[in-house]
């Protein structure tokens, strides 16, 4: 009896035997680990504890994105005077129309004045577009010329009215001044300096006073836009906006 579970158990031995020498696992199956191996040139242990390089996208949750928005109070100064044709009409409204398109509607702010023989200040500083494009919309085409009144006035307003730091007057021309009473390019040029105010000028033709709203443009920190087409008129006044807000 003795004898036959020797027997037995050395032909249970060698069956096994058998069995392993047929294959490296066990169960002759690939195991996940199996895999791991057969695909890198490095074991899975030697990873243990190695530094991982992890990128992660910046949490923008908490930013408040209009901080970080310049807001600003501009003056369109638009001449109305009996020299504009309905054709510099329409191209005046629609650069000032280009803008309006800049404004935000909560917290920028616009101021319209015309001038013919006298300026006058068709709609007050406010952040509305609606009341500033329905401004621009109505300005008559009539009289003289007031053009250092218009550009003064609208200094003014911005001066004593406006809730930003950044302001600026848009003066859009076609001639030259010949009724001005109260303004004149020594004041414009004084109180644009001291209350920070760039004139930016644009002059449809060449004229006698052009070198001089030129020089209020340069000496205020503004630009003056010489002779452009009348098809510029909007690009011009979204570029100067651009540099409104831009810091």
């Amino acid at each position: 009896m003795n004898a036959f579970r020797f027997h037995g158990a050395l032909l249970i031995a060698a069956l096994f035997s058998l069995l392993y020498s047929a294959c490296d696992s066990p169960l002759d199956v690939q195991t996940p680990r199996n895999r791991f191996v057969d695909r890198v040139s490095v074991p899975e242990a030697d990873y243990i504890g190695s530094a991982v390089s992890v990128v992660l996208p910046p949490d923008t949750s908490g930013n408040d994105t209009t901080a970080q928005k310049i807001h600003f109070s501009v003056a369109l100064v638009v001449d109305a005077s009996g020299s504009i044709t309905e054709q510099t009409a329409l191209a005046f409204r629609e650069g000032c129309n280009a803008l309006l398109d800049s404004l935000d509607g909560e917290k920028d702010e616009g101021v319209v004045v015309f001038f013919t023989q006298t300026a006058t200040i068709a709609q007050h500083i406010t952040s509305q577009v609606s009341l500033l494009r329905s401004a621009v919309d109505n300005i008559p085409s009539y009289g003289a010329t007031a053009m250092w009144d218009g550009i003064y006035k609208g200094m003014l307003e911005l001066q004593s009215k406006a809730t930003h730091a950044r302001r600026a007057v848009i003066i859009i021309t076609d001639s030259d001044d010949n009724s001005s009473v109260t303004g004149s390019p020594s004041k414009i040029t004084s109180l644009g300096q001291s209350a920070k105010i760039p004139v930016y000028s644009i002059a449809l033709r060449l004229t006698s006073q052009e070198v001089v709203l030129r020089n209020i443009a340069q000496s205020t920190g503004g630009q003056h836009y010489s002779q452009p087409f009348l098809s510029q008129i909007d690009d011009i006044c979204r570029e100067i906006v651009h540099k409104l807000k831009t810091p």
